[in-house]
């Protein structure tokens, strides 16, 4: 039964449609409507510029962390938490509040990463930060940086390395399903960008590819 709320409760959060609510209260009628298509901060940045998309950004994380806390402070069981956070990032990459069409998981993904391991996070903004400023490409960036985080995650849940952190005290904790699911998640939401950047034809960051409104 917990293990059902856990994930009940982790699909809730990751539903809040923040992207299109925040639009709609900017004076946009759907957010979805322009840029990629996505409710994350990328793309409200590109319709609606940086006070906006910060706004979005950092509700998006609360999102992610919000269940690992709430769930980590109700239950012993790390399959809970496991499974609840999973659940998050597919609320809010796959919402029924809104058909099913939400964001593409990075920022709720960082909101995991941040509430379970303060490592994982400093890993994922440093894998971002590099490729970032070595190719200027946002879709890489998140990529890259997802990556790097879900290696860390599964690498400590697999492993017996010693680590001064909560959720990695036992051998063969649950936490590599969560990784795993967070990087095939993001990472087939990325897919478009994939191949644009394959192709050549994804925009640098500033450069191009936005609709901005009004």
């Amino acid at each position: 039964m917990e293990i059902i709320i856990g994930i009940i409760l982790g699909y809730l959060f990751g539903a809040i449609p923040v992207g299109l609510i925040v639009g709609r209260i900017a004076g946009l009628r759907d957010v979805r409507e322009y840029g990629s298509g996505a409710t994350g901060a990328t793309n409200v940045l590109r319709t609606l510029g940086v006070r906006w998309a910060i706004l979005v950004l950092i509700i998006d994380m609360a999102k992610g962390a919000f269940p690992i806390f709430i769930l980590s402070q109700v239950s012993d069981s790390a399959t809970v938490v496991a499974l609840g956070g999973t659940a998050t990032v597919i609320g809010h990459v796959w919402p029924v509040t809104t058909g099913f069409r939400g964001g593409k998981g990075a920022a709720t993904a960082f909101g995991i990463f941040m509430a379970l391991s303060p490592v994982a996070a400093g890993i994922v903004l440093l894998a971002s930060l590099v490729i970032l400023v070595l190719t200027r490409y946002v879709s890489l960036m998140t990529m890259a940086g997802v990556l790097a985080g879900c290696v860390y995650i599964a690498f400590m849940s697999l492993t017996e390395y010693y680590v001064r952190e909560p959720y990695f005290r036992e051998l063969g904790t649950p936490f590599w399903i969560l990784s795993l699911v967070l990087f095939g998640v993001i990472e087939f939401k990325h897919l478009p960008n994939f191949r644009r950047l394959l192709s050549g034809d994804e925009p640098k960051f500033g450069k191009g590819g936005e609709k901005r409104f009004g």
